[in-house]
């Protein structure tokens, strides 16, 4: 079952009145500044650090271990560069 355009029209509109009334903003762009100010403000507070830092060492581990797993694929081509 496809949606109309009337459908699309009206989901476009539900979702702009979410967004103005959660970030008080009534275009997209304004959203992304608004939240990326937020963001960047929550960094400078350092409420977020260690969050990131969990982030960041929980990615690089996976990162390494699949690496680590995977790695008869790619040692053989780096042995062959001279």
């Amino acid at each position: 079952m496809a949606l109309t355009q009337g459908d699309k029209t009206e989901i476009e509109k539900m979702i702009r009145k979410e967004i103005k009334d959660f970030m008080g903003s009534s275009t997209i762009k304004k959203f992304e500044d608004t939240l990326i100010d937020r963001i960047r403000k929550e960094i400078k507070s350092g409420n977020m650090r260690g969050d990131i830092n969990e982030l960041i060492v929980k990615i690089f581990t996976e990162f390494y271990y699949l690496m680590w797993q995977k790695r008869t694929q790619w040692v053989s081509n780096l042995k062959n560069v001279k």
